[in-house]
């Protein structure tokens, strides 16, 4: 018949690489959908500014009843709270108050972004402080800690770096922000008055290397970042494996309706750039949608996003792999399976797709670290992966080159073993490749027993009563 079916060989492996990933898909999807530490239904709040910098000590309302204030990440996890619609409101001084509409039955999550709001007031009843950095540029410090006689008075402003009160007199004031030496100064405070501190880098620089801002940089990159990057790489692989299955499927379809769509959703979506995909699910579907529906609300995660754009992406450079495996299998096999009365839909789930997954296996695995590479670009919208929490501690001790330089190991300890797991699959699953124990075996078989050469096979007795009777 020209062709060797191995049906059970090949439903075997079916179920391996159809089956498995989509149990694996269920089950991360399932734990990326759960609010974080949730064994019931819990609502997580998250709340950043439009720097995308976490705001602790935000208040979170539902129904303008108080239920808590965010941590130092910005987050706020409810477990008692009201089921059904409710209004969810998330307040911090100095921001403008931000309000949505949230079905709270089966839980939820929340992500605020509160834009900061300036302070207008006459300035001419308050004394000020100005606070900013001993560089060039005397750039302004927002955040800076404000202790007067020793007790903790505020913060400066995220607008101009400055702090007002209507104190008067002499008082002590400490200034103190981490990354920057502490400064302390006795004034006489009046009304109107404006009084400027100056505050220099405690040996935190830009860009030389510190070893103790590494290791607390690479600590809490992997606690968090490390653990958010994997979790959304993984789902957006199993979501772009199915569809660029479909898809892949498609592309060698007889029909002319499913190729097109097929070729129409490839084509169009590698033809776009992923940051452009990822910032119109993230900002322009929410906008059509609330203008569609006329006034509506579509909240839209960070993670959702970033899962829809990514495993959009992928699926379609997938899409084409798998066009590609299937391609590689000769038709023989197709024919094959077909002459022993297997329809196509059972021909291709049975024999050739079994055969065309090993060869796609390899391109599979490097489509999945170019992925966990690609799954940075979210950073774009504050997910908060590797690359978000090296900027965010950056900014925080006003170091940038060690932050970046442990995600970067991160990154590497990531993609180094599953590129050796790709080389390794390349490997196994390519025939043309002699295996170890077979290499400098010449003419000797496994066993060390000569394997006979042709000629030799020609002049046995039985070969030529073989051919006679041929």
């Amino acid at each position: 018949m020209g062709a060797v079916i191995q049906l059970n060989k090949n439903y075997r492996l079916s179920l391996v690489f159809f089956i498995l990933p989509l149990i694996l898909f269920i089950i991360l999807g399932v734990m990326a959908f759960l609010p974080a530490h949730a064994s019931s239904p819990t609502v997580l709040v998250t709340v950043k500014s439009d720097l995308y910098y976490p705001i602790p000590n935000a208040t979170v309302y539902i129904d303008q009843t108080s239920y808590g204030v965010t941590d130092t990440s910005g987050s706020l996890v409810l477990y008692q709270f009201p089921g059904g619609v409710h209004n969810v409101t998330a307040t911090m001084g100095g921001y403008v108050n931000k309000t949505v509409t949230e079905d709270l039955t089966n839980g939820a999550t929340i992500d605020f972004t509160l834009i900061n709001q300036p302070v207008v007031v006459n300035t001419s009843n308050f004394m000020s402080i100005m606070v900013i950095d001993n560089t060039v540029a005397r750039s302004d410090i927002a955040g800076a800690y404000v202790y007067i006689d020793g007790k903790y008075a505020g913060q400066t402003d995220t607008t101009y770096g400055r702090y007002l009160s209507t104190l008067t007199g002499e008082h002590q004031v400490t200034l103190s922000k981490t990354g920057l030496d502490n400064v302390t100064s006795t004034i006489d405070f009046t009304q109107g008055g404006v009084y400027t501190f100056v505050m220099t880098s405690n040996g935190n620089t830009y860009s030389i290397f510190n070893l103790n801002l590494y290791e607390i940089s690479f600590v809490q990159e992997l606690e968090v970042g490390a653990i958010n990057t994997i979790k959304l790489s993984v789902c957006a692989f199993a979501v772009g494996i199915c569809i660029g299955l479909i898809m892949g499927l498609g592309r060698v379809s007889s029909n002319r309706v499913y190729k097109g769509i097929a070729s129409i959703y490839i084509e169009g979506i590698r033809g776009l750039p992923l940051l452009l995909q990822l910032l119109f699910i993230y900002y322009a579907v929410p906008f059509m949608y609330m203008d569609l529906s006329g006034g509506g609300y579509l909240p839209i995660s960070t993670f959702t996003a970033a899962l829809i754009a990514l495993s959009m992406n992928s699926s379609s450079y997938m899409g084409e792999i798998f066009k590609a495996g299937i391609e590689a299998i000769h038709k023989g096999q197709m024919e094959a399976a077909r002459s022993l009365g297997m329809s196509y839909n059972q021909s291709m789930r049975y024999v050739i797709l079994p055969q065309a997954l090993k060869i796609v296996l390899p391109a599979l695995g490097n489509e999945f670290i170019a992925l966990i590479k690609d799954s940075s670009i979210a950073l774009i919208i504050s997910y908060q992966d590797i690359l978000w929490n090296a900027k965010y501690i950056g900014a925080a001790y006003y170091n940038t080159f060690s932050p970046i330089v442990a995600a970067g190991t991160i990154y590497l300890c990531i993609t180094i073993p599953l590129g050796r797991a790709v080389q390794y699959m390349e490997r196994r699953f390519n025939m043309n490749v002699a295996s170890p124990r077979d290499k400098g075996a010449g003419l000797l078989g496994r066993r060390g027993r000569r394997k006979p050469v042709l000629s030799e096979l020609e002049a046995s007795p039985e070969f030529v009563e073989v051919e006679h009777e041929r």
